[in-house]
This record gives structure tokens, sequence and C-alpha cells, in this order.
């Protein structure tokens, strides 16, 4: 059996990849370039039964044969939280560094590698394209939080729930925003909300709020969660000013 690099993983977290992953290779592994642990389930944001696991797989080049054989295992994943892996071949990471350098960073930054040459990181990514999308998405989610507290219809539960379902998308834009400041990004979203504030002057208590609710920590009331979407709006509306200025 081809073994899997597990080393500083937890016994829960190996419980449920290990199997997955041993299956691909023991189908698959001519095709296999390398397989990667990526994201939340490596930091100290994994919450248990809530969190997905994600993962790449690299294959040697795109094969829908392959496809083919791991769509059987996405159920089984399914069950134990695994995500749906990114696929990708080495030639697709290189001429997408410049489209998606915020993703990128963050594989970079964060990631385990199961089997396989890691090429993740030695990732290049180019200040200028990082820069430009962390302002395109901050700017895109100015417009989406308008158009959800409108269409909300004043109902706080479901603002509550697209408030929780967006946070997830600003840890990499943090991430991204700290290397283009010099800093090394921590993985952990709480690390990065401290270096983010010391460094930029931005009030990063909201993220952190939104977070213990998604951990069910804290129910907001409905005027609590009036409060929580003004400040959630204004924090993005400095990072945009953040990113502008740098």
């Amino acid at each position: 059996m081809t073994c899997l690099r597990t080393e500083n993983l937890s016994p829960s977290l190996l419980n449920k990849v290990s199997p997955f992953f041993h299956e691909i290779l023991r189908n698959s592994a001519p095709r296999i370039h390398s397989l990667y642990l990526i994201g939340s389930s490596l930091t100290e944001d994994y919450l248990e039964k809530v969190s997905d696991i994600n993962s790449i797989i690299v294959v040697q080049e795109i094969d829908f044969a392959f496809l083919d054989t791991l769509a059987p295992l996405g159920k089984r994943g399914r069950q134990k939280g695994l995500a749906v892996p990114l696929i990708m071949d080495p030639v697709y990471i290189q001429r997408s560094l410049d489209v998606f350098p915020i993703e990128f960073l963050s594989f970079k930054l964060v990631h385990h590698t199961l089997y396989g040459e890691d090429i993740l990181a030695g990732l290049e990514i180019n200040r200028q394209e990082l820069k430009y999308q962390c302002d395109r998405e901050l700017k895109g989610r100015i417009v989406w939080l308008q158009k959800n507290y409108v269409s909300s219809l004043e109902d706080k539960k479901a603002l509550a729930a697209y408030i929780i379902s967006h946070m997830g998308g600003y840890l990499p834009i943090l991430r991204g925003i700290l290397h283009l400041l010099g800093h090394e990004p921590p993985p952990g979203l709480e690390k990065v909300l401290d270096l983010i504030s010391k460094s930029t002057g931005t009030d990063t208590r909201v993220f952190a709020d939104i977070y213990a609710i998604k951990k069910n920590l804290a129910q907001p009331s409905k005027e609590e969660v009036t409060q929580l979407f003004a400040e959630f709006y204004q924090a993005t509306q400095r990072l945009i000013e953040v990113v502008d200025g740098i």
C-alpha cells in the first residue's frame, strides 16, 4: 500500500481522510502527482461535525477517466465531512496564479502534503495581481452586503444567516492583505484578526463575533443582528481603504 504522510494530523482527522486517499492511490496512483489537505481542518478554526475537510488532488494531467474513478468515492467522503476535492494539474496551477492569487496564497500558507512532491510551498504570488483581487473581492462584497440587507426584508434571522455564510470568504482576503503589507500571515483566524488590527487600525472584533455565532457560542438578538451587520459593513469599507492605500 502506498503510504500517506500523516505526521502531525490529529487521530480524528486521520480517521476521516486516510481511507479516502488510500483508496484514490490504490485505484489511480500512476495518475496522481500529489495530494494535499488545505484550509481550516489544519488550524484551530476547525469545528468537528461543522467544518468541511478541504483537499486538493494534483493529477499528472486532467483525465475524465480519473473523474469517473473518483465520483463514487465522493458520497462516502461527504459522510465523513470531506468536501469534494479540488482537482488540478501542474500546468493549470501555473496558468491560474494570476487569476486566483488569493486562493493560491492560502493554499501555499495552509496545507499538508499527504503524498507526492509539495509544489504548493514554492508558489510565487504576484503582488500586483494579489492586490487587484483583494480590491475586487472586497468591493464586490460591499455590493453583496447592500443587496442582502435590502432583500432580507427586515428578517433578522435571514440576515444573520447571510452574514455567517459570507464570513468564510474573508479569511483568505485578510491573509492576502497581510501578505501585501509584508507580514507572514498566520493560519488561524484569531491571529490573523489580531495582526490585521495592529497593522491597519481596523476594528476586527466583528469578524470574531460572527465566528462565535457560527460556532454557536453566541445568539444575537434582532437588535444585535442589525448592529452586527453595520459593523461588518464598516469593517469591509475600512479594508477597502487599506488595500487602496497599499
